[in-house]
């Protein structure tokens, strides 16, 4: 079992957004008792790899392929998919942005998975796994409990604080 985070980046570069998803992630792995693996797809410079790892990325697998140059929803589900299977992930982490609010129900049916769109907070339970989120643009809180083995969170932008650790992230192509 893993935590599994897509980490988008942008010509090559990863963004705040990619750094506080991981650091999310890795909060998340420790309550799960389990480790953290990041995915990148595009080109990306190994320096910037190191930086993931900065915020607690164990392993990142980098997939760079000419066909996944654009974003294709399609695509993008089937190597999420797959990886998430590869590495055994319970719990996969995304940006609840526009390729987030694509990604995730594709992901979903795909994986069988239950999702919590727009979490704000680190889970307040994991059994069961009850995230908490905002609703009515904000105005008003929910628990969602999450019932699936596979759980798909959209992290929203700005919600949770960087939190920099010795890197100790192995990479793979």
């Amino acid at each position: 079992m893993s935590v599994l985070i897509y980490t988008e980046n942008w010509d090559g570069k990863f963004k705040k957004l990619s750094f506080e998803l991981v650091s999310y992630g890795s909060e998340v792995a420790k309550m799960c008792n389990t480790t953290v693996t990041a995915l990148s797809i595009g080109k990306v410079d190994e320096t910037e790899f190191k930086k993931l790892g900065n915020y607690g990325a164990q392993k990142i697998i980098s997939v760079h392929n000419d066909l996944l140059e654009t974003l294709d929803n399609q695509a993008y589900t089937n190597v999420i998919s797959e990886i998430s299977l590869k590495e055994k992930a319970s719990v996969i982490i995304i940006s609840n942005n526009n390729t987030g609010k694509a990604l995730a129900p594709r992901l979903s049916v795909r994986l069988r998975a239950g999702v919590g769109s727009c979490v704000s907070k680190l889970p307040l339970s994991i059994n069961p796994f009850t995230v908490y989120k905002k609703t009515y643009s904000g105005n008003a809180f929910a628990q969602v409990v999450i019932n699936s083995d596979i759980r798909i969170i959209t992290l929203a932008q700005n919600s949770f604080d960087l939190i920099e650790t010795e890197n100790k992230a192995v990479i793979e192509k």
